[in-house]
């Protein structure tokens, strides 16, 4: 049996803090194009193989968080006007990877670590990163609509108990924001 000691705890303290700021760099230095994907793909897998505490398994419930968000991205499109560029393979493919890499990112790697100190606090601090990462490519000007997307798909996590339904949620709403 290898038991750590205390002193290589704190040591190795910093690695999962330091990742989480590379990530957020590496995601708002990123141009809105095919050449983005690199990046913001190398992050996905991070938050896909990074390792995170172990949780008490949960029954995981996906309907209902999920028809939720996509419901209120939904009633959003239909009260405001599209924010991207135009339907395009290329588009919907970048759409869709930003989505699934900012959601294993966000709400599985970050959320899980920022758990530790309460998953109220988790849901708040990885949407105030969710929305500063958006900062460099849209403005200043989306910052509160994209910290309520944060916070919703943070309480979606929650309340499904799985970072999928965010996922979900997240390509739904950025297909919808395309003309």
């Amino acid at each position: 049996m290898i038991v750590e000691q205390p002193s290589v705890r704190r040591a190795l303290a910093w690695r999962v803090p330091a990742t989480i700021a590379l990530g957020c760099v590496a995601l708002m230095a990123r141009q809105l194009s095919m050449w983005a994907l690199a990046p913001t793909i190398a992050v996905g897998v991070l938050g896909v193989t990074g390792a995170v505490p172990a949780r008490a398994r949960e029954r995981v419930r996906f309907l209902a968080p999920t028809a939720f968000g996509i419901g209120a991205f939904l009633l959003i499109r239909l009260l405001y006007p599209p924010l991207g560029g135009p339907l395009l393979v290329t588009g919907l493919i970048s759409n869709v990877v930003a989505a699934v890499a900012e959601e294993a990112f966000f709400r599985r790697y970050v959320y899980a670590w920022l758990a530790r100190r309460g998953e109220g606090f988790a849901i708040a601090a990885s949407a105030a990163l969710f929305a500063a990462i958006h900062i460099p490519a849209y403005g200043i000007a989306v910052l509160p609509l994209d910290l309520a997307a944060g916070l919703l798909l943070g309480w979606q996590r929650r309340a499904s108990g799985t970072w999928a339904s965010p996922a979900v949620t997240h390509i739904v709403a950025n297909v919808l924001q395309m003309r």
